[in-house]
């Protein structure tokens, strides 16, 4: 059973039981001989009290136990507004006897005792749902101690409706002995108030008034039990109840008490209210870090929440970038123009707003202030932003007073500045991170397509043999290469740098593998085909893009070469016979340079005839431009000589030896630029 249910049922159960106290008076009273004796009657009518009592108190603890409610004026208003429909119903029933001018209603045991019984109803809901709005203020931040006297206090004030049983006299002793205890603890209780901390100014006056009402409701209450009290004829009488006296005594308390401290409180409310909205403009400050908000949104916060906590009529903010130019400039309640004649009276009065903290307590008593003497601002602070000695700009606070900022003012100020610079420090390094890290992903994703671009396997037919080597650098550049069989003994191999690094040097690649695809099948003499790829490439690369590239077109049949150059590293051939290496350099530009019609003037074919055993060696610049720590290059020179060298091995060999010999020559394995080698060798 869900709680909502069972507290349905304890106000079911506690109605029921109201109704049986109520028809078993009727019945006393209308027999003139009771149906059973007495002393029986005095049973189940206590009986039917005390169920009543306690069911209506449980309905009450899980009705306000259900509410998440955290503010205290919300659960004050509760009780006050239970309390005045209450007494409204009270009063009503009171306006009955008076405005019919008949004796009936005031001395008829049968009426008196029914308005009496309905009172008792709305008396005993008022003061339930009042004894558990203070068990939850209560124990609002509880401490161990204080649960534990909570728990024995509302065991021995549920316990206390046994009394029902037993009569008591207000003035017998023994009735002081049943509410002492628990008036003693509800007295401790009473003291545990820590809710009172943390209502603002305005809430404080509210909970005053409201506390003021609950009493007079209260005291009303009171009253018209002890005015029933002297009318003999009443079965029941709540003045002689201890539970009931007990609940009014623990409610006047907790309200007397607490109005007091309210009241002790308002003098110094207003400045822990300032300490306090202090403390929570650190924490926003801390805050708005963590949510991942803007730098820029840090500038609107700095300059607001300074200026409500010093009480500044107006301010301004420059932001600095990590370079030392102005990077952002906010103003609060001025013009930049006033802004611009403060700064120069300022400088005219050798006054340098970003040195040191200063604070001018009367600016018109400065020299070259004419231009700024129709402004009413009169008191300055001037606090610099820095972070590791590094100036991250300036904020400047004006009050409309002389010595309008107090030394307690200032410090809060420093401090809350100060930690507004760390804050701008951090995002612009979660910002510097962020781009790295954005840029690291950006050159993964480059280096992959790269990767994707190049042939999986190099085969061409049992008259040559291939080798290649490929190493990407730390940044992505645009090494290509590739190769397409014309036919089964002609072959078009292409090697290729593409300008520039990261991701738009892997885009640019491949459209130059797209542009390669897309021609080579139309097997052009290799010339036409540089004129072709260069009217393609020039409509979609950048204007400062461009392409160097070699196309060789074997056949391995006629063992003959016919090459076009343009702009990339000339090939190197070793003749295995003369036992010499030769560069085939020749004219060439690079594509996408020339983004005209002349571009044919600019690149040649050239055909030559090779041997069995003799070497074609490919390459990008990224081998022969590998230094070392006296920053010379490895060069062509050397490059060469190792081909040479070792020509008489396989392509593979061939490779291998050259990259060592360059690792060795630079001191490195790492290549600054991607480095492409590739070797064919002819049988």
């Amino acid at each position: 059973m869900n709680l909502k249910n069972l507290r349905n049922i304890y106000f079911l159960l506690a109605f029921v039981s109201w109704v049986l106290i109520l028809a078993d008076d009727i019945t006393v009273i209308r027999l003139a001989q009771p149906i059973i004796p007495s002393y029986f009657s005095d049973i189940l009518v206590n009986t039917f009290l005390s169920t009543f009592f306690l069911f209506t108190f449980l309905g009450f603890k899980i009705e306000i136990g259900l509410k998440r409610s955290g503010n205290f004026n919300d659960l004050l208003w509760q009780v006050f507004i239970i309390g005045a429909i209450t007494v409204l119903i009270s009063l009503i029933i009171k306006s009955i006897g008076i405005f019919s001018n008949n004796d009936f209603f005031i001395y008829d045991p049968l009426v008196s005792n029914i308005l009496y019984h309905i009172n008792i109803g709305i008396i005993t809901i008022f003061l339930a749902n009042g004894y558990y709005v203070w068990k939850k203020m209560i124990l609002y931040q509880k401490t161990k101690r204080t649960d534990v006297i909570w728990h024995i206090f509302e065991y021995l004030t549920l316990i206390s409706i046994v009394s029902n049983f037993f009569f008591f006299d207000i003035t017998d002793p023994y009735f002081l002995i049943f509410t002492s205890p628990i008036t003693i603890l509800g007295l401790i209780c009473a003291f545990n108030l820590k809710w009172v901390a943390f209502l603002t100014y305005k809430q404080k006056w509210r909970s005053i008034l409201l506390l003021s009402l609950i009493i007079i409701i209260s005291l009303s209450f009171l009253e018209r039990v002890y005015a029933h009290h002297i009318i003999s004829n009443l079965l029941i009488d709540l003045a002689e109840n201890v539970f009931i006296q007990a609940i009014f005594g623990f409610m006047l308390m907790n309200c007397i008490v607490a109005l007091l401290v309210l009241l002790f409180n308002l003098p110094t409310s207003s400045v822990f209210e300032q300490k306090f909205g202090e403390v929570m403009l650190f924490q926003k400050l801390h805050q708005s870090l963590q949510v991942g908000e803007k730098e820029e949104d840090m500038y609107e916060l700095l300059i607001s929440s300074s200026m409500t906590t010093v009480m500044a009529d107006a301010a301004w903010l420059e932001i600095r970038d990590n370079k030392g130019g102005l990077k952002a400039f906010q103003n609060s309640n001025i013009d930049e123009y006033d802004v611009f004649e403060i700064k120069k009276a300022l400088r005219k009065n050798q006054v340098n707003i970003s040195s040191e903290p200063q604070y001018i307590k009367d600016i018109l008593s400065y020299p070259h202030t004419e231009k700024i003497k129709h402004l009413d601002y009169k008191s300055f602070l001037l606090i610099p932003l820095t972070s590791n000695n590094q100036l991250i700009g300036t904020l400047v606070l004006l009050k409309n007073l002389n010595d309008g900022f107090d030394k307690e003012m200032v410090d809060i100020i420093f401090t809350f500045v100060s930690q507004a610079s760390i804050s701008i420090k951090n995002f612009r390094l979660m910002s510097d991170a962020i781009q790295t890290e954005r840029y690291q992903e950006e050159l993964k994703i480059a280096k992959d397509v790269q990767q994707s671009l190049l042939p999986a396997s190099l085969y061409l037919n049992n008259a040559v043999q291939l080798s290649v080597y490929s190493k990407g650098a730390k940044e992505v550049g645009g090494d290509y290469y590739d190769v397409y069989e014309l036919s089964p003994t002609r072959f078009a191999i292409v090697i290729g740098d593409v300008s520039g690094h990261g991701t738009s040097a892997a885009f640019n690649m491949a459209q130059m593998k797209g542009v390669f695809q897309s021609l080579v099948s139309l097997d052009l003499p290799v010339d036409e085909f540089m004129v072709l790829a260069n009217n393609a490439l020039g409509r979609c690369l950048e204007r400062k893009s461009f392409i160097t590239l070699s196309l060789f077109v074997l056949n391995t049949e006629t063992q003959s070469i016919q090459y076009a150059r343009a702009g990339h590293c000339p090939a190197i051939l070793i003749d295995s016979k003369n036992n010499e290496a030769l560069f085939l350099d020749g004219k060439g530009l690079g594509l996408g340079l020339s983004r005209n019609n002349t571009y044919e003037k600019h690149i040649n074919k050239y055909e030559l005839s090779y041997s069995s055993n003799d070497v074609l060696i490919l390459y990008t610049d990224g081998l022969v431009e590998a230094h070392n720590l006296a920053r010379d290059e490895y060069g062509y020179e050397r490059l060469k000589q190792m081909g040479l060298e070792s020509s008489a091995d396989k392509p593979r060999q061939i490779i291998d030896t050259i990259i060592e010999n360059v690792q060795h020559f630079s001191g490195s394995t790492q290549f600054e630029d991607d480095c492409t080698l590739l070797v064919m060798k002819f049988s």
